[in-house]
């Protein structure tokens, strides 16, 4: 029964990837009979062990929607949605979600909240108005004398025997002839100490990637990671005073997803809105300017790309200024090019926090209220101008859709921009395509000095 257990808990991941995610538990044959149902999916036995039955296959009749060149995935566990569809990833790869899966989108819920957020405003420099991150370190200093803890599914007590602590992420259960330390979503926050209540190891970030019944999982060099519920309380907690948010918070709802092609901006051609002069455009060392805005974009085999200082800096721990592509619904590029949003975080670990950001692209993937933050080390996307500005491989740096995946791989990055890659996890907290509510504000001087444009 013990063994069962813990096979259960171990199996909290999503469904659709349990043999995957479960190293010590292989996929079943296929046709293996269906021997037992839980709620991650169903499970079979050959050879007097567990192992995991693979959801059916996309028939050649099933409807996916995917772009050109993306496949349909053969699982139903949605990360993303737009308006043509839900999109799922496996082996680390874009795949449309076929119309006739089942699919249920899980919502993130995060810890307890035990401390009160300090009240300090940062230090800003005189020199541009931006002050220097600091590379988010996880501190918990809950219990912090109790790290010595029974891991989960070991004995914590009963038969006279002297009750221990447990693990993090569990708490001791049973009756008074045996207690073993299991999994529980409220249990009391303690350091992370081995690997994590479900077997897995701890995340190195508090990013989130999925919750199931209230735990929270990352997903780190290609496997899923259980999230530090006590290092990364407080950060996932956080909450923002009215006086701290220095632009209004926006009541319109949108989506963010992030990139960093180097091509040339969309409003940097000429005559796509009523502005002093179109988006800043620049040569191939991303700094000289090239006046002539009907020079063809480097993703095309041109000479023009992004400058580099199109890209986001922290003004202080609550607001950041940046750029981004978007669409807004309701209006069209000869709106909102050059014009300015203050965007607000609504989830993740940058929850509460300001984003102004001007918009200088658009993309025809986009849909209704996304912005794509401009963020090197994002991902590349559809286009990669960054394989002749810098040499990458096709995929840019890190994965074509997303980037690079954790902040030690932004020193792969070209100095001019390894800045704004880190600031990705230092500020923006590793977020991962966050909602957020918008609007608009008249432009910061410190973005459009960079661009040269301002919306008449």
């Amino acid at each position: 029964m013990q063994f069962k257990n813990a096979l259960l808990a171990t199996a909290l991941l999503v469904s659709v990837k349990a043999c995957s995610f479960l190293p010590d538990y292989p996929c079943c044959q296929p046709g293996a009979e269906v021997v037992y149902v839980d709620e991650t999916g169903n499970w079979g036995v050959e050879n007097g062990n567990w192992c995991g039955i693979e959801p059916e296959q996309p028939t050649s009749g099933a409807s996916c929607w995917s772009l050109p060149d993306y496949p349909c995935c053969n699982g139903n566990d949605i990360v993303y949605s737009d308006e043509s569809g839900d999109w799922g990833v496996e082996n680390g790869e874009w795949c449309g979600i076929v119309k006739q899966a089942t699919t249920q989108k899980t919502t993130q819920r995060t810890t307890q909240k035990t401390t009160q957020k300090s009240t300090v405003q940062p230090t800003k420099t005189q020199n541009n108005g931006s002050y220097t991150m600091k590379p988010f370190e996880a501190v918990c200093t809950v219990n912090t004398d109790q790290t010595d803890c029974v891991e989960a599914w070991k004995q914590c007590g009963g038969a006279g025997m002297e009750e221990k602590c447990c693990q993090a992420g569990t708490t001791c259960k049973g009756s008074e002839g045996y207690k073993q330390c299991e999994p529980d979503v409220n249990a009391e926050l303690r350091p992370a100490t081995g690997k994590g209540p479900h077997g897995q190891k701890w995340c190195d970030t508090c990013t989130v990637y999925n919750e199931q019944d209230g735990f929270l999982w990352g997903w780190e060099d290609g496997k899923a990671c259980e999230i530090k519920m006590c290092e990364c309380n407080d950060i996932l907690n956080n909450d923002y005073m009215d006086w701290e948010h220095e632009y209004p918070i926006g009541k319109k709802v949108g989506t963010t997803t992030r990139y960093w092609d180097c091509c040339k901006p969309s409003c940097s051609w000429p005559e796509k809105a009523l502005v002093t002069q179109p988006v800043q455009q620049c040569k191939i060392d991303g700094i000289t300017p090239i006046t002539n805005y009907s020079a063809k974009s480097g993703c095309e085999g041109g000479e023009s790309y992004m400058c580099l200082n199109q890209q986001p800096w922290a003004v202080s721990e609550v607001l950041s200024y940046g750029y981004a592509a978007a669409s807004i619904e309701g209006l069209t590029e000869a709106d909102w090019c050059c014009r300015c949003y203050a965007i607000t975080f609504t989830e993740g670990p940058a929850r509460g926090k300001q984003l102004v950001v001007q918009v200088t692209n658009t993309g025809g993937d986009l849909g209704a209220n996304h912005f794509d933050l401009q963020i090197p080390g994002g991902g590349v996307g559809i286009f990669n101008g960054c394989s002749t500005q810098f040499n990458t491989d096709t995929d840019g740096w890190g994965n074509r859709y997303g980037g690079v995946g954790k902040r030690s791989e932004c020193d792969i990055l070209p100095e001019a921009i390894r800045d704004a890659c880190y600031w990705r996890f230092d500020w923006f907290l590793g977020s991962d395509n966050p909602a957020m509510v918008f609007d608009e504000v008249e432009c910061p001087i410190e973005l459009t000095q960079n661009t040269g444009c301002i919306h008449k």
